[in-house]
């Protein structure tokens, strides 16, 4: 189910809503992330920063999250990820990201106000899928290039509620702002 085009559309929410951004035609969504915009916890304390735009909806304490983006990768680390949330100090993205050469995927995990950041593998296509798959405390981030065969990136627990926020995150930590154009975002349930 596209969260975009049935009534879960309505439940969305903004928090550090973007001064551009709309919902497409065929069910996506167009989000031009702000100058400096990112979610981050550095465990020196030097960048502690909440402030990317974060299109979110409660979601259950079992579902699958997916989602097709693309990036406009002008400066390094924009991005566009998806997120869930259980508040400020624990969350967990998987973006799609510029690392200042090529795209890559990475994913960030924080705990108790501390991100434990993560590159993986290089992304040789313009629109990947990435996907969140939430199983009560565990949670799985996967991608893949056609939609159809997906690796692993991670795998850990977070002690969440049994609802949480789940969406979208544009970001552009050290550049002027980017372009991120979502296909759609699909939620599933998964069967425990």
């Amino acid at each position: 189910m596209n969260v975009w085009t049935t009534a879960s559309a309505h439940a969305c929410r903004w928090t550090n809503e973007p001064a551009n951004w709309s919902y497409t035609e065929q069910g996506g969504l167009h989000v031009e992330a702000p100058a400096n915009s990112d979610y981050y916890q550095d465990p020196a304390g030097k960048h502690i920063v909440s402030s990317a735009p974060f299109l979110h909806f409660t979601a259950g304490s079992s579902f699958e999250l997916t989602t097709r983006l693309t990036v406009e990768m002008k400066h390094k680390y924009d991005s566009g990820c998806l997120m869930l949330m259980a508040d400020d100090r624990n969350w967990a993205k998987l973006c799609f990201e510029f690392n200042g050469r090529y795209p890559t995927i990475v994913s960030v995990v924080t705990i108790d106000g501390v991100s434990d950041d993560c590159n993986s593998e290089r992304v040789e296509v313009e629109k990947p899928y990435l996907r969140i798959v939430r199983q009560g405390n565990c949670i799985t981030f996967f991608y893949s290039a056609d939609g159809e065969v997906w690796e692993q990136i991670r795998y850990f627990g977070m002690k969440l509620p049994d609802e949480c926020l789940a969406g979208v995150v544009s970001q552009s930590p050290q550049g002027t702002g980017c372009t991120v154009q979502y296909e759609s975002l699909t939620i599933g349930q998964i069967n425990q």
